[in-house]
């Protein structure tokens, strides 16, 4: 499962050396195919086990290898692993990650586009993605500390578009997709937690009402 929050949160960036003076990364992969297991100098290779009937790779495999370089400051980081149907490469855009595009001001609210859970449709103008991670104004990137809330757009009982909401961030929160962070308020849209909430503003306020309840909250500005 994928949700917005998963665009922005537990990921790691490769750090350059202190003082670089040109931070910047020149990035590559490559595929090597006919890779081969083994268990170190003179050593028998091990024998093969896959249970997959369908299996096509015997002692072999494709290995992915990912470099990041910064020239300036000599710092390499180089990352490999078995190249499978899972670890595939695929290009898209950030209209369909949602991670890359701008936030957009809503009620108030900065609305950070992240990765649909569910790819039911699209906003209005049938482009951007939908599910959002939502922060307080004038905050410049989402981290862990600068989360309010997140927006994920469902269906209702008569099939029709709603948006569920979670709020307020809490260690013992109740609620919340994944283990990354817990929210003390919940609005499934459809009048569970609130009124119902057919429009990506009256999510925005649902949030902002539960954070203006909260204002002693964690992160609260």
């Amino acid at each position: 499962m994928i949700t917005a929050l998963d665009s922005y949160l537990g990921w790691d960036e490769p750090e350059h050396k202190k003082g670089c003076k040109r931070p910047g990364w020149d990035v590559h992969y490559r595929t090597e195919d006919h890779q081969y297991r083994s268990t170190g100098y003179g050593e028998e290779p091990p024998r093969h086990k896959c249970t997959d009937e369908y299996c096509e790779h015997s002692n072999a495999f494709r290995r992915l290898i990912i470099r990041h370089v910064c020239k300036a400051c000599g710092v390499a980081l180089v990352i490999s692993g078995e190249r499978t149907e899972q670890t595939r490469i695929s290009e898209t855009s950030t209209q369909v990650l949602g991670y890359g595009l701008p936030p957009r001001q809503v009620a108030g609210l900065l609305l950070w586009p992240g990765h649909p859970w569910l790819r039911m449709g699209m906003l209005e103008d049938g482009e951007e993605p939908h599910d959002f991670v939502v922060t307080r104004p004038r905050v410049r990137e989402v981290t862990p500390e600068t989360v309010m809330g997140q927006l994920t757009l469902g269906r209702g009982k008569l099939n029709g578009l709603v948006w569920t909401a979670l709020a307020v961030p809490s260690k013992d929160g109740r609620y919340g997709l994944t283990a990354q962070l817990r929210f003390r308020h919940a609005n499934d849209g459809k009048g569970g937690g609130g009124k119902p909430m057919r429009t990506l503003t009256a999510a925005a306020r649902w949030i902002g009402a539960r954070l203006a309840e909260d204002t002693g909250s964690a992160g609260a500005a």
